[in-house]
């Protein structure tokens, strides 16, 4: 800044300004690489994956694997999607914590006394 300054040239910003672009430009790229695309139990079926984790908390206390396929099931999952949708809803169960439970409208008193390893 003070070369811009002094020598009174703002080629030199224009530089930096260029470099900078360029660099953040070549991180988004790897960024976006290493990002997988969303589960498709993750999008299709998140309301009932929403559903299930809500059930598993609330009530059971810990997962269910029978009762969650259930559910999956009144949600008119398809048959050949259900594995994945459950086994989907079991690793966002296990993940749940305080900064994540909004997304399933719960609360932090919602997990005393849950088994999130079961």
């Amino acid at each position: 800044m003070i070369g811009i300054y002094e020598l009174n040239n703002v080629a030199l910003l224009a530089e930096v300004y260029v470099e900078s672009y360029l660099a953040s430009a070549e991180k988004y790229r790897v960024l976006r690489a290493e990002v997988d695309t969303p589960e498709k139990a993750a999008l299709a079926y998140r309301d009932a994956v929403r559903q299930a984790v809500r059930y598993c908390v609330l009530e059971a206390k810990r997962f269910v694997a029978d009762k969650v396929q259930a559910i999956i099931a009144e949600a008119n999952v398809p048959k050949d999607d259900r594995a994945a949708v459950v086994s989907y809803a079991h690793q966002q169960f296990q993940g749940l914590h305080e900064g994540n439970l909004v997304r399933y409208k719960l609360t932090p008193a919602d997990l005393d006394g849950v088994d999130l390893n079961a």
